[in-house]
Order: structure tokens, then C-alpha cells, then sequence
């Protein structure tokens, strides 16, 4: 017996499938995040198969419930990520497509999600789409109006109960820009995305965190 939620996707995509619990899971991170990189889903998902992870999501992009992506990293080729075959795919499971645009690329995009995976997933781990009032509030200056905080990429709280700001920096950011964000948050745990080529290093002006992509 299909349960509802799968009749409910049978339905969207025309496809006719079984999800299994790695699938599942890998359903649950991709509404959080919006985009997952094959290598993300290999070492993560579907680590205890014998076979890459793009053999069960590419089957699943055949029945529509995923789409793939080929996403160009400067000096490392181009990698395979997935998101949600279709909007009405993703709001059915509390998500939508990523957004991408002149402003927001497909790799800056893949940064966010690969930063949530470098953190080791944490539950309350929330991109900038999905910001409420409340998220902004928390990490709001003394004096700054909700309107004036610089929005960071995602949010999530630590073990020890604090607020980390989580940004991406696809390579375009000066030294300039990354020390005006730095400071926009200053007082707060913050945790950086940046490939191996890039304008200039987060570390260069800050004790913040830094995973290479």
C-alpha cells in the first residue's frame, strides 16, 4: 500500500514509485535547503549502498519527482546537483524550487546547501527564503530597525544555544564587502562558504568559520 503522501506525488509527477527510508531522508533535507549535490547525497543518504546516489535520484528524475542540475565550480568542472522536479512538487512537501537569479547563482545556491551538510544538519538550520520576522530579530543590532539587518544566507542555533549566521560567498565578494558583512554581524557565531578561487578570504579578516568548496 502507497501512503497518502506518495499517492499525492504519484499524482503531481504521473510517475509510479517506492520510497525508501534514504530517499525519504534525502526528501526532508531538500525541502530544507532547496538544492543537493550528488556528492552530499553519496555521503550522506545513500552512503550504505553499494551504488552512487545517481542511480536511485536519476530513476527518480525519470518519474518527475526531481529535476537535475549541472553546476559549474571555477577550476573544478562541473557538478551534478537536484532539486524538486516541479513547484507543485516542492509545496507539497513544505518547499519550493531555489531561487535563482542575476543576484543569486546556482553555485552560491549549492554553497548554502553544502554548508548545512559541512554543519552536520542542524535541525534548525533555516535559509534566507524562509526568514520570519523572529529570525531577523535575532540577530538584530542594538538600535537597528528589523528592516536595516543585513539578511545572511541561513541561520541555525548551536549547541550551546546560539544564534550562527551562515553566509555563501560564490567567489565574487571583495575584501571590502566580506568586511562590511562581517561586521553587520559581528557578536554572532559565523560560519563561511567559499571555493578555492575567490576575490578574497573571509579568514584574512575574521576568526569566522570557513569550508572550502
Amino acid at each position: 500500500m502507497r501512503n497518502r503522501r506518495t499517492r499525492i506525488l504519484e499524482g503531481l509527477t504521473g510517475g509510479s514509485f517506492r520510497l525508501s527510508s534514504d530517499d525519504k531522508a534525502f526528501l526532508r533535507d531538500l525541502a530544507k535547503v532547496r538544492l543537493i549535490s550528488e556528492d552530499d547525497a553519496d555521503a550522506t543518504h545513500f552512503a550504505q549502498r553499494k551504488t552512487k546516489a545517481s542511480k536511485r535520484l536519476d530513476k527518480l528524475v525519470e518519474q518527475g519527482l526531481l529535476s537535475r542540475k549541472e553546476i559549474t565550480i571555477p577550476g573544478k568542472g562541473v557538478v551534478k546537483a537536484y532539486t524538486f522536479g516541479s513547484e507543485d512538487v516542492a509545496k507539497s512537501l513544505g518547499s519550493k524550487l531555489p531561487k535563482v537569479n542575476r543576484m543569486r547563482n546556482a553555485y552560491h545556491e549549492l554553497i548554502v546547501s553544502r554548508l548545512y551538510f559541512a554543519e552536520g544538519r542542524p535541525a534548525s538550520f533555516k535559509i534566507e527564503a524562509e526568514f520570519t520576522n523572529s529570525d531577523i530579530e535575532s540577530i538584530r543590532q542594538e538600535g537597528q530597525s528589523i528592516s536595516e539587518v543585513a539578511r545572511p544566507d541561513a541561520l541555525f542555533t548551536n549547541a550551546q544555544g546560539q544564534v550562527v549566521v551562515v553566509e555563501a560567498d560564490s567567489g565574487q565578494y571583495n575584501s571590502t564587502q566580506i568586511k562590511e558583512k562581517i561586521n553587520s554581524w559581528k557578536g554572532f557565531p559565523q560560519v563561511w562558504g567559499q571555493p578555492e578561487q575567490r576575490k578574497s578570504a573571509v579568514e584574512n579578516f575574521s576568526s569566522a568559520k570557513v569550508h572550502r568548496f
